[in-house]
This record gives C-alpha cells, sequence and structure tokens, in this order.
C-alpha cells in the first residue's frame, strides 16, 4: 500500500487492478476491488482501520470482470454509473459463458466458477458528488473503454483515478470500447485542468503525459486500419490478423504476458469490429 498524497492510498500487488482508498472526516471512499476474496477482505479491513469515521463507500469505475467480480466481498454501498449498472446486470452468472478469451484476470482465477454480481445502491448519469467532508470527492463519466467508464476525481488533493482509459505498458481493452469517445477523453487528461495531477491507472500504477500520447497515437492507428478493413469488405473474423499486427505496439516480459496481450488485443479487434462495423460492411 503506498500514500500518494495525503489521505489517499493505492495498492498494486493485487491481481487484476489497482485498488485505491479516499480518507474523510466521515470515512472512506474506496476505488474498485481486489478479485480474489481474501484479498477483498484484507482490503476493506485495511482501509476501515485507516479511516477517520466509520462510513463506507465503494466506486467501481466500469464493469470490466476485473473490476466488479470481487465487489460483493466489499459489504458496503457501490456506486456505478447507470450504464454500468446496465450492463453487470444483464451478465449472466457463469464464468464459461461470460469471460470467454477475454484475457482478464478474473477468467484465469482459481476461484468457483459462479459469481454473484453486485447490484449497486447508487447509480449517476453524468457526474455526481460525494460530500464527506469540505472538499467535494467528484465521481465523472468519460466513456471510451465503455459506456459508462468512471473517473474518480479529487480536485483539492490533485489526484484522479482512471481506470482504463490508460494501461501503461499493456493493450487497452477494445471490446467495449468508443474509440472516438476514448481520445475525447485523452483530449481532457492533456488540458490545463489536469496539468499538475496525479493520474492513476486502473492497471499498475501513475500515468504519465507520455503514456496518454502513445495510447492516444495507437487508438488512432487502431481506428484508421478498422476503417480500411470495413472498405474492403473484410469478415469480422479475418479482422483477428489486425489484433496480430497492432501487438507490436506492446512488447512483453515473458511468455504468459506476450499471449494475455495477444488474446487481450485479438479479441478487442473482433468485438469491436463486429459491434460498431459489421453491419456498415455487409
Amino acid at each position: 500500500m503506498k500514500e500518494i498524497a495525503t489521505d489517499i492510498l493505492i495498492e498494486t500487488d493485487y491481481e487484476g487492478v489497482t485498488v485505491g482508498a479516499i480518507r474523510t472526516p466521515a470515512g472512506v471512499v474506496m476505488v474498485d476491488t481486489p478479485i480474489n476474496p481474501k484479498d477483498a477482505s484484507i482490503w476493506r479491513t485495511t482501509c476501515t482501520r485507516t479511516a477517520a469515521g466509520s462510513n463506507r463507500l465503494l466506486v467501481l469505475l466500469d464493469e470490466h470482470f476485473d473490476r466488479v467480480s470481487g465487489a460483493t466481498n466489499i459489504k458496503c454501498p457501490v456506486i456505478v454509473h447507470e450504464k454500468t449498472s446496465q450492463a453487470v446486470s444483464a451478465r449472466p452468472s457463469s464464468k464459461n459463458q461470460s469471460s470467454i478469451g477475454t484475457s482478464t484476470a478474473w477468467e484465469t482465477n482459481p476461484e468457483p466458477i459462479t459469481t454473484r454480481w453486485i447490484h449497486a445502491e447508487i447509480t449517476f448519469t453524468a457526474n455526481m458528488a460525494v460530500n464527506w467532508g469540505d472538499d467535494p470527492i467528484l465521481l465523472e463519466l468519460h466513456p471510451g473503454p465503455s459506456k459508462g467508464s468512471t473517473w474518480v476525481v479529487v480536485p483539492h488533493k490533485q489526484v484522479a483515478f482512471i481506470g482504463d482509459t490508460v494501461t501503461p505498458g499493456q493493450p487497452p481493452f477494445l471490446a467495449n470500447a468508443d474509440i472516438e469517445a476514448w481520445l475525447e477523453s485523452l483530449h481532457e487528461l492533456q488540458l490545463a485542468r489536469f496539468k499538475d495531477f496525479i493520474l492513476i491507472s486502473g492497471r499498475g500504477s501513475l500515468v504519465t503525459m507520455d503514456d496518454i500520447k502513445e495510447l492516444e497515437h495507437f487508438l488512432k492507428k487502431a481506428a484508421r486500419k478498422l476503417g480500411k478493413l470495413v472498405a474492403s469488405k473484410t469478415k469480422a473474423d479475418e479482422a483477428e490478423a489486425l489484433g496480430e499486427e497492432l501487438l507490436e505496439n506492446f512488447p512483453s516480459i515473458n511468455k504468459h504476458e506476450a499471449e494475455l496481450f495477444r488474446n487481450r488485443l485479438t479479441t478487442g479487434v473482433v468485438q469491436y469490429y463486429s459491434s460498431h462495423f459489421s453491419k456498415k460492411s455487409d
């Protein structure tokens, strides 16, 4: 666990996503949760022990399997964007049916197959604020990786948790993405508002401006190549080759990571192509 600013903690050692905690006079606001039930219990205890107040809230930044599968183990009210809530509610409980070949940490986690998905007590449509002290904690919709992709912004600390908007050193998740909206979100991160902010990725730790620009370049490249597939009326299943081609942008450190990156990109490209372009290319 690392305190990146006064009363703001992150933990990067859990499998799946980076988790965070914001301590306030009333209690603690947790950002995402570990996949493993034991890890989730440890994280909940750690957050409760370090909080000034007794209240707890959990904010989930999107509907990604790695992000929501451990939420029931936190045992506190959950806040998500309404589109995230809709996506989770429509999801089957079987791991075999709902997450084949997506290269999620949840998919390979050796926990029981059936998952009881969280039903959020609080949802929002655009933005909302948690007022547990003199300074609000902002929850903002910034679509791109998913329709309900959310940032948790702490203005008075100049810290923002931006989830999968930027994933330094690894491929982005394209399966449920909107690249045009994603590029708009990346542009916003480069504006004056976030100039001196500490930006926390949902996969890893701190995000730099170079990370943002590299992803921006990659997404534009991916969009161009997907457009060419449409123009040539390529079948959706043939789009997998594009995922292999794009893999060169993400060098891996071992065989396991190489396979993880390959599956994530090829699956993501095929699903993105199918959902956005297959009808246009018929």
